[in-house]
């Protein structure tokens, strides 16, 4: 292989991480991109649909290919690598049998392994990738379960996952390994903080994140030996730059101009929110007083309608009885000076009695037409307290201008002389809708102008 020279040489790329049963939402939260986040610990199946590349788990991904399947521990699970989680899940469940307890959800069950060349170097990707694989494989053995290859990214990797193993021994005893058997860092942590508690009987002061950190530097030597240097990769870890005290001062600015920045960003949007909401309820408000005003003029005019149709029924009615007694009082009156021209005095006297009779019937008729006289009265009477009542709710609702609604009423004589009176000056002054006549024509309805209840009105004589 061509030799690279050392200013050239690109860093290996091995990174080993671990999912737990589910996902889980971390409490602390940090600034990402200028963005307020909370990270979450995916679970083994998040880990696998993202691999997958399944809708809903790669928004980091702007063009997603079909990933390839470099390695399956079986045919089952390379026709459906999702189920590596159950092989995860049953490994938890086997560990019941050998610590008489449980295994927690937020205890890890699948260790996953990143490995990645840069893309300057793609050419060398097919080799590189092989024996990585071939490393896995024989550090792992049985533990690796399945190798999933990405090229939708800006760097080629691949993702190894791995469960320990469980099952029966050699005596058919059941056997469950550790989670440090497939992650070297979580087993050094916890062997760490069993000798601490061994020596001390508590665990504090062990210094778990620092021997999870030199295993990990161990396992990160044992890959740039074996592999990665075969490949001109160099050993380099992240490098900690040491900075000038101006620098570190404008650092720290920059901090916290970013947070002072994201907190002005959330009280703009709850005042955004604050005059959504209410922009909104004046809306509903000016739709609410619109609404009601139209009701009270349709029922304003169905009970004045109603009131002057059943007025006129009861008139027509009365006055057709009236006309049909007089037609017959008429006729009885013509019989009987026949009969008494005829000289007939029993006819005569007859009639005189009917006569008598009529007479009676009259006298009901007439109390009978000024007790419907006295109810039309009633009604009409009814009618102008409906007007009334109407009249007020609209001078109610013309006092709300904050709505915007006095604008929708008007009296008859507006039309004839204006809305601002009589005069010449007037009917050129200015209204929030413009000039005064502009405004007239935006009266939504008119309101007729009641008959004054001590105004002689005429007799219905149209029957």
């Amino acid at each position: 292989m061509k030799n690279v020279p050392e200013e050239k040489q690109r860093a290996q790329y091995i990174n080993k991480i671990w999912a737990a049963r589910i996902q889980l939402d971390k409490k602390e939260k940090v600034i990402v991109r200028g963005r307020e986040i909370t990270p979450v610990a995916w679970s083994a199946s998040d880990l696998l649909m993202e691999a997958l590349r399944k809708d809903g788990y790669i928004p980091h991904v702007k063009a997603p290919r079909q990933p390839g399947i470099l390695y399956a521990c079986s045919d089952e699970i390379r026709n459906d690598p999702l189920k590596v989680a159950d092989l995860a899940e049953e490994w938890a469940d086997s560990r019941k049998a050998v610590t008489g307890r449980a295994h927690q959800r937020n205890s890890p069950v699948l260790a996953g392994v990143v490995i990645s060349l840069p893309k300057e170097m793609i050419d060398d990707w097919k080799k590189f990738r092989d024996a990585s694989l071939k490393w896995l494989k024989e550090k792992y053995g049985e533990r690796l379960k399945l190798v999933i290859e990405h090229l939708d990214e800006e760097n080629p990797h691949f993702h190894a996952y791995l469960v320990p193993l469980h099952g029966l021994d050699k005596d058919g005893k059941p056997f469950s390994e550790s989670f440090g058997e497939v992650h070297e860092g979580y087993a050094e942590s916890r062997s760490t903080r069993r000798g601490v508690i061994k020596k001390t009987g508590s665990s504090a002061g062990a210094k778990t994140g620092k021997a999870f950190v030199d295993a990990m530097k161990e396992y990160q030597d044992k890959f740039q030996h074996d592999v990665a240097r075969h490949f001109n990769l160099a050993r380099l870890g992240p490098q900690m730059k040491k900075l000038t005290h101006a620098e570190a001062v404008r650092q720290r600015d920059i901090r916290k101009a970013e947070e002072q920045r994201i907190e002005a960003e959330k009280l703009k949007e709850k005042a955004f929110e604050e005059v959504r909401a209410a922009m909104e309820a004046r809306r509903l408000a000016n739709a609410e007083i619109a609404r009601k005003a139209a009701e009270a003029e349709e029922e304003a005019q169905a009970i004045s309608a109603q009131v002057i149709e059943d007025a006129k029924e009861r008139a027509k009615a009365e006055g057709q009885r009236i006309v049909e007694e007089a037609k017959r009082t008429a006729k009885e009156s013509e019989k009987t000076i026949k009969a008494l021209m005829k000289g007939d005095e029993t006819i005569a006297l007859e009639v005189y009695r009917d006569n008598i009779k009529l007479k009676k019937d009259l006298d009901v008729t007439e109390k009978a037409l000024a007790a419907a006289k006295i109810e039309v009265e009633k009604w009409k009477s009814k009618f102008y307290s409906a007007y009334s009542w109407l009249k007020a709710a609209v001078s109610k609702l013309e006092s709300f201008k904050f709505f915007g609604f006095s604008h929708i009423f008007r009296n008859d004589d507006d039309s004839d002389k204006g809305i601002g009176g009589s005069g010449g000056a007037s009917d050129n002054a200015m209204t929030p809708w413009g000039t005064e006549d502009a405004a007239a024509k935006k009266k939504l309805f008119v309101l007729p102008k009641p008959v004054p209840k001590n105004k002689r009105r005429e007799e219905v004589d149209e029957f």
